[in-house]
C-alpha cells in the first residue's frame, strides 16, 4: 500500500514538512506496512517559497530591492535549480508587513520592488516567473513594478509620474515597450485566490485599502485611479479588466500584471500541484493524508486541503484530512466530502493541540491507524 501524506502547514505550530514527519511518525508507530511518500504542499501564500524550494531543488536569491516607500531592504525570491522558474512572493518587496502601522498609506506605497525582483529573474534567464500577489501594502496595479522594468508613465504634459495609488488619475499615457521587450518570450503566472473586481464597490479598494492605512476619503481616491487605469487599459490594450477574475488581488497588482505583462491569473493550489507534480504522486498513491492548521468556511473556497480532495476524489481514492481544529459546520462537512476529518483539538484538547502539536498529531495518526488496521481497512 502506498500513503501520500500532503498536507499544508499547521500555521504557528508547524511546516508542512514537520506535519509530514509528525504523520509518519504515528504510521509508523502503528504497524502499519506501507511505503510512504511526504509530499508538504501549501496554497500558493505563506509557506509556498519553501515548497517551491524543496520541489524544485530551487535556491534562495538575496537582492537589494525598495520597499513600499523607497527605502532600500533585502528581499528574496526562489530560483529552480535548473535555473528555469522562478517563484517571487510580492510580499517580500512591497509587503504590508516591512511597514509601521503609522507608515501604511496604499496613497503612497510602491510595488517598484516588486518590479525589481521581476527584473533580476529576467536577467537571470528564467522562462517562468510565478507571482505570489498577497499581503501586499500597495494599490497602484502593478504600475510601480512596470517602471521598474523600464516602463514610462506620463501625464497630460508629457511630464514623468511616479505612479502610487494617489497618483494614478493624473496618468495619460504607459510606454510598455522597454518592458515588452524584456518580457519578450516571458511566462507569468500571477496566484490569485480572491475573485474581487479591478475597481468599484468589490474592487480591489473599496475590499482591502482600509486595512492598509486608509481613510474613507483615500479608499475613494484610490478606487478613481483604478477605474481610470482601466479605462486606460481598455483604450489601449482593449483588455477589460473588469471582467477579469480577480484583478483587483494585491491592490490591483494581478489585473496589471494580467494587463501590461501577460500574466496568466490561476488559483494558488492549482498552481502548486503544476510545481510539485502532484497528480504523478496522487496517480502513485493508493490513500492521501492530507490537512492544515484549522477548517472553517474558507476552506472550501480555495484552500488546499478542498483542492487536494478535489483532486483525490476524481480517482476514487480515500482521503483522510488532520487538522489541528475544526469549524466546519454538519453542511460544510458533507460538502468537503472527506473519507473522514480528524481534529487534534477534539482528540486531545486545545491545550495539547497548541502546545505539544507534532506529538499529539503522531498519536492521533497512531490511534487511528491502527483502528483501521484492526477493522482489515490498512
Amino acid at each position: 500500500m502506498n500513503i501520500l501524506i500532503a498536507p499544508d502547514k499547521f500555521k504557528g505550530t508547524l511546516s508542512a514538512s514537520q506535519v509530514c514527519d509528525s504523520i509518519e511518525l504515528g504510521l509508523l508507530r502503528s504497524g502499519l506496512k506501507a511505503t510512504i511518500w511526504k509530499f508538504p504542499l501549501a496554497d500558493g501564500g505563506e509557506g509556498t517559497l519553501d515548497i517551491f524550494l524543496q520541489h524544485k531543488n530551487g535556491r534562495l536569491i538575496e537582492i537589494d530591492v525598495h520597499d513600499p516607500l523607497m527605502r532600500k531592504i533585502k528581499a528574496g525570491y526562489g530560483l529552480s535549480g535548473d535555473g528555469t522558474v522562478a517563484f517571487i512572493e510580492m510580499a517580500s518587496a512591497s509587503g504590508l508587513t516591512l511597514l509601521k502601522t503609522e507608515e501604511r498609506n496604499p496613497l503612497r506605497t510602491t510595488t517598484f520592488g516588486t518590479g525589481e525582483m521581476i527584473k533580476d529573474v529576467v536577467e537571470r534567464g528564467a522562462e517562468h516567473i510565478i507571482l505570489g500577489v498577497g499581503g501586499s501594502a500597495t494599490n497602484d496595479a502593478a504600475l510601480g513594478a512596470l517602471v521598474a522594468l523600464g516602463a514610462r508613465v506620463t501625464d497630460q504634459s508629457g511630464g514623468l509620474i511616479f505612479p502610487v495609488g494617489e497618483s494614478l488619475k493624473q496618468i495619460a499615457k504607459i510606454e510598455l515597450q522597454p518592458v515588452l521587450d524584456l518580457m519578450k518570450g516571458k511566462r507569468i503566472t500571477a496566484i490569485c485566490d480572491v475573485d474581487n473586481a479591478f475597481y468599484g464597490s468589490e474592487g480591489a479598494a473599496f475590499t482591502y485599502a482600509l486595512q492598509k492605512g486608509a481613510d474613507e476619503v483615500g479608499v475613494q481616491i484610490l478606487d478613481a485611479g483604478l477605474r481610470h487605469v482601466a479605462n486606460l487599459v481598455l483604450r489601449d490594450l482593449k483588455i477589460d479588466l473588469q471582467k477579469v477574475y480577480g484583478s483587483g488581488a494585491g491592490g490591483g497588482f494581478a489585473g496589471g500584471a494580467h494587463a501590461f505583462m501577460g500574466a496568466e491569473l490561476r488559483r494558488g493550489t492549482d498552481v502548486v500541484f503544476d510545481i510539485t507534480n502532484f497528480y504523478k504522486a496522487v496517480a502513485w498513491s493508493n490513500i492521501v493524508i492530507t490537512g492544515e492548521g484549522k477548517l472553517d468556511n474558507q476552506t472550501l473556497q480555495g484552500k488546499l486541503v478542498h483542492g487536494v480532495v478535489r483532486a483525490i476524489q476524481k480517482l476514487g481514492k480515500p482521503v483522510y484530512v488532520i487538522c489541528g481544529e475544526s469549524q466546519l459546520t454538519v453542511d460544510e462537512v458533507k460538502s468537503l466530502n472527506a473519507t473522514a476529518i480528524f481534529s487534534l483539538t477534539n482528540y486531545a484538547g486545545k491545550e495539547a493541540a497548541i502546545m505539544q502539536p507534532a506529538k499529539t498529531l503522531a498519536k492521533l495518526t497512531e490511534l487511528q491507524s491502527s483502528k483501521m488496521n484492526k477493522k482489515g481497512d490498512g
